[in-house]
C-alpha cells in the first residue's frame, strides 16, 4: 500500500508508547505543594527550574493549602510554560491569593498570563494587603492563551477581573464567583471580562455567580467572538449594562438569571441594554461565516423601587438591543424570556441608595454596592450570600432541562445537557466502537473549547493511512466513521491500526483492530 506521507518523530514516539504499553512520562502530572506565606507562591512558581533555566516539568500543578493565605510580592507571569494552580483536596475555605506591598509601597496584580493559566478552587483578590484596589486580577497578554477558572472566586478589582490584551484567546469560567468589580466613583469600569476589542476564540461562562459589577459581566470592544456559551449564570446588581457580547459567529445565551442589571437606567447619552449583541461584519460573511444566535430561557428583573426612583432623563434599561431581539423573534423564543422577582435566601441589597447617590451631585463619595460582609482578609467570610430560591418559584423549572434558572451550585443540581449542544469538561478521545470491526467503526471525541481538529489513521509502521477530520470545530462531542479505506479509497488489510486526535492543546491516540 502506498502512503502519501509519514508522521513526525514526535508522533512516532506517542504511537510507540501506546504500542509498548509504556506510561507517557511526557504527560505525567507533577504536584508541588506550596506552603502559605509571603512570597511563597510567586517564588515557587518562578524558581521551579532546572540549572539550564528550563522548567522542571511543564505539567506541574501547584497545590495550595485549604484556608491558606498567600501574599504575592510580584505578578505571577508565565511566559513560556502553562501554569496550573489549585486548592488541595478536602474541606475548608478556599486559599487566598492577595497582592502584597513591597518596601517601596508597590503592589502588583496577581497574574499576568502569557501562556495557558488554570485556577481551581482558589480565592483571588486584587485588593492588596493595605486595602488599595488594583486593576485586572488576571491579564492575558499573549495570543492564543487559554484561561480556565474552575470553582474559584475572583473578588475586588478596579477595572476588570479578566482583561484580554491579545487575540484568539480562550476564556472558560465555570462554577465560580466574580464579585465587587469596579466602584461607583467610576462605573464605566467594573467589567467581568474585558476583551479590549480583540477577537476571542472561545468564551464559556457556565454555572457562575456574578454580583456587584459596576459596568457588565462581559465588555466587547469591537472584536469577534468565534464561540460563546453563557449558561446558568446568576447575575445580581450590575449598574450599567448586563452583558455585551458584540459580534459572535456562534453564541448561546440561556438559563441565566439577571436581577437588578442596568439599575442606573438608560438615556440618550447612555444607550445601554441588559443583553446586547451585533451582526457579523461583512468581511466575515464574505469568508463564508453565518451567524448563529440562540437566546432563550432567561430572566431579567429590576426592582420597581429602582425604576420608580430614576431621575429625570433616565428610563429603565431595555432588556435587548434590536439585533438580539430579532434573533429571539426569529427563533420563536419570546415566551421563554421571563420577568420574575426572586426571593433569594440571602442576597446583596437592592441598590436603590447606590443609584440615588450616584446621581446626587452633592454626594462626593459615592455609595458602593452591598458586599454583605464578604472580605479577602484572612479567616473572614469570602462569600456571604446564599442564592437559593424557593422551589415554588416559576423560575425553578424554567430552564431548558426543566432546571432552575441561574447558578445551580446552590441547589446541588448538575447542569442539564441537551441535544443542541454538549460541552465537555476535558478533551477526550473515546474507545472506538465496535472493536474489532468490519467493515467500519465509530470514533468519538469531545472538545471542551473550539479548536483546530485532526483525526488520522496510522498503520503500525507509523505511516499515515487516512485523514478523517481536518478542520476547526466548536466545543462539543463529535463522531466520525472510518470505513477501512486509505487516502486513495482502497480497502486496507486486516491488522492493528492507530487512530489519533490532535487539537491545539491535546494529542491522544488509541489502537483498534480491523478483521476481515
Amino acid at each position: 500500500m502506498k502512503t502519501s506521507s509519514t508522521i513526525s518523530v514526535s508522533t512516532l514516539l506517542v504511537l510507540s508508547l501506546i504500542i509498548l504499553g509504556t506510561a507517557n512520562i511526557i504527560n505525567a502530572q507533577r504536584i508541588v505543594q506550596v506552603p502559605q506565606g509571603v512570597g511563597t507562591l510567586d517564588a515557587t512558581v518562578r524558581g521551579d527550574t532546572l540549572p539550564n533555566g528550563q522548567r522542571v516539568n511543564i505539567n506541574t500543578i501547584y497545590e495550595l493549602q485549604k484556608g491558606g493565605y498567600y501574599i504575592t510580592l510580584s505578578s505571577i507571569e508565565n511566559i513560556n510554560y502553562p501554569l496550573h494552580i489549585r486548592a488541595a483536596a478536602g474541606g475548608g475555605k478556599k486559599p487566598i491569593i492577595r497582592p502584597g506591598v513591597s518596601g517601596g509601597g508597590v503592589s502588583n496584580r496577581p497574574f499576568q498570563a502569557r501562556n495557558n493559566l488554570t485556577l481551581e478552587g482558589v480565592y483571588v483578590t486584587n485588593l492588596d494587603e493595605q486595602n488599595a484596589l488594583l486593576q485586572n486580577i488576571i491579564r492575558l497578554s499573549a495570543d492564543n492563551v487559554k484561561l480556565t477558572v474552575i470553582d474559584s472566586h475572583l473578588d475586588r478589582d478596579l477595572q476588570a477581573a479578566v482583561r484580554c490584551d491579545a487575540k484568539n484567546q480562550k476564556v472558560i469560567i465555570k462554577n465560580s464567583i466574580i464579585s465587587n468589580i469596579g466602584t461607583m466613583q467610576s462605573p464605566d469600569n467594573g467589567r467581568g471580562v474585558d476583551d479590549r476589542g480583540n477577537d476571542i476564540d472561545t468564551l464559556i461562562y457556565e454555572n457562575n455567580t456574578w454580583y456587584n459589577l459596576t459596568s457588565r459581566i462581559l465588555r466587547d470592544g469591537g472584536g469577534i467572538i468565534k464561540y460563546a456559551w453563557i449558561n446558568h449564570n446568576t447575575v445580581i446588581n450590575v449598574a450599567q449594562w448586563g452583558c455585551s457580547i458584540g459580534a459572535a459567529i456562534e453564541a448561546h445565551f440561556r438559563n441565566n438569571l439577571f436581577i437588578n442589571t442596568g439599575f442606573l437606567g438608560a438615556s440618550t447619552a447612555n444607550v445601554w441594554f441588559m443583553f446586547e449583541t451585533a451582526a457579523l461584519p461583512q468581511s466575515w460573511i464574505d469568508q463564508g461565516f453565518t451567524q448563529k444566535l440562540r437566546i432563550h430561557n432567561n430572566n431579567f428583573y429590576v426592582n420597581p423601587q429602582i425604576t420608580a426612583a430614576l431621575p429625570s432623563g433616565r428610563t429603565p434599561t431595555p432588556v435587548f438591543n434590536a439585533h438580539a431581539q430579532a434573533a429571539i423573534d426569529a427563533g420563536g423564543w419570546g415566551s421563554t424570556i421571563k420577568n420574575e422577582a426572586v426571593a433569594f435566601t440571602a442576597s446583596p441589597g437592592v441598590p436603590l441608595k447606590v443609584m440615588q447617590d450616584y446621581f446626587n451631585t452633592a454626594v462626593t463619595t459615592k455609595t458602593d454596592m452591598d458586599k454583605g460582609g464578604g472580605s479577602p482578609d484572612y479567616g473572614k467570610t469570602q462569600m456571604p450570600f446564599i442564592l437559593t430560591y424557593p422551589t415554588s418559584s416559576p423560575l425553578y423549572t424554567a430552564g431548558t432541562a426543566n432546571q432552575p434558572l441561574g447558578d445551580l451550585n446552590y441547589f446541588g443540581i448538575p447542569v442539564g445537557v441537551t441535544n443542541d449542544q454538549i460541552i465537555a469538561n476535558d478533551f477526550q478521545l473515546f474507545a472506538n466502537y465496535p472493536n474489532p470491526f468490519n467493515p467500519s467503526t465509530n470514533i468519538k471525541y469531545a472538545l471542551p473549547v473550539a479548536s483546530n481538529v485532526k483525526v488520522e489513521i496510522f498503520n503500525m509502521l507509523g505511516q499515515l493511512v487516512n485523514t478523517l477530520v481536518n478542520q476547526h470545530q466548536q466545543a462539543g462531542t463529535y463522531n466520525t466513521v472510518w470505513n477501512g479505506n486509505d487516502l486513495n479509497g482502497n480497502q486496507v488489510s486486516t491488522g492493528v491500526y492507530v487512530y489519533k486526535l490532535t487539537t491545539d492543546n491535546f494529542v491522544s491516540a488509541k489502537k483498534m483492530i480491523l478483521v476481515k
